[in-house]
């Protein structure tokens, strides 16, 4: 009887420590977590279209995921850190989103919904130079297709000493203009030539390009400048004014 008593003893103290062992066991620590988002989608004017189909990605992983009819994404359990969210559909541009911080808050991380358009379908096919009393420099700006009170069309301008300026190799730019008639002329003032830093007795070269609405231009920390993912490359050679 009492070897009885003996081992229930230590089978119930073995089975106290074990539950002991348990309840002061910690948790393991949470690495990972979902990211969630949704985006609106645009043509390349105004008018909202169909939100589903857009590829959401983190760029140099294996994590995606595609919009569903209302835009809404879910990638699943990512390890935290901080990321570059890629957004993709045929006829957009890419767009990007730099240094997403993904931590542990005991929840999703929400990633702010971005209005994204179509790439631009305008194509600049002449641009010139004039002046009047007025203004010393007009650029005009011939489109195809030509905008009008009903069409508007939309494009952007880009300057600088480099006779080969483009949307990629710029000094300076301004944001995008509504074209509402075909040419579109650009009126420079000492005001402009002064907020584009521009020196007067340089020659300066400009480059148009159709472009969208919702342009959705982002500044790329590794290329060091602004990124037009909407614009239309078909674009009239460059022309170039000597700044009053």
């Amino acid at each position: 009887m009492k070897l009885d008593y003996l081992t229930l003893g230590l089978i119930v103290l073995i089975g106290f420590t074990s539950c002991n062992k348990d309840e002061n066991q910690t948790p393991e620590p949470i690495t990972k977590a979902n990211i969630i988002g949704s985006v609106n989608l645009y043509d390349e004017s105004t008018t909202q279209i169909e939100n589903s189909g857009m590829t959401i990605k983190l760029e140099g992983t294996e994590f995606s995921s595609t919009t569903d009819g209302q835009g809404d994404f879910t990638l699943t359990e990512v390890p935290f850190g901080s990321y570059t969210i890629v957004y993709e559909k045929s006829g957009f541009g890419t767009f990007k989103k730099f240094n997403l911080e993904h931590i542990n808050t005991g929840s999703s991380t929400v990633v702010e919904t971005p209005s994204l358009g179509q790439k631009s379908t305008t194509s600049v096919t002449n641009l010139t130079i004039s002046s009047n009393a007025n203004f010393p420099v007009i650029i005009g700006a011939t489109t195809n297709p030509e905008g009008n009170q009903t069409n508007t069309r939309y494009i952007r301008f880009f300057f600088s000493i480099d006779p080969n300026v483009s949307h990629e190799n710029y000094d300076s730019y301004l944001e995008t203009f509504p074209a509402n008639i075909s040419p579109y002329n650009l009126n420079l003032s000492q005001a402009s030539f002064d907020a584009l830093d521009l020196t007067s007795g340089s020659t300066v070269y400009v480059k148009c390009y159709g472009e969208s609405f919702w342009g959705n231009s982002y500044s790329d920390p590794d290329l060091n400048r602004d990124i037009f993912p909407n614009l239309n490359p078909t674009s009239a050679p460059a022309v170039s004014f000597v700044v009053p």
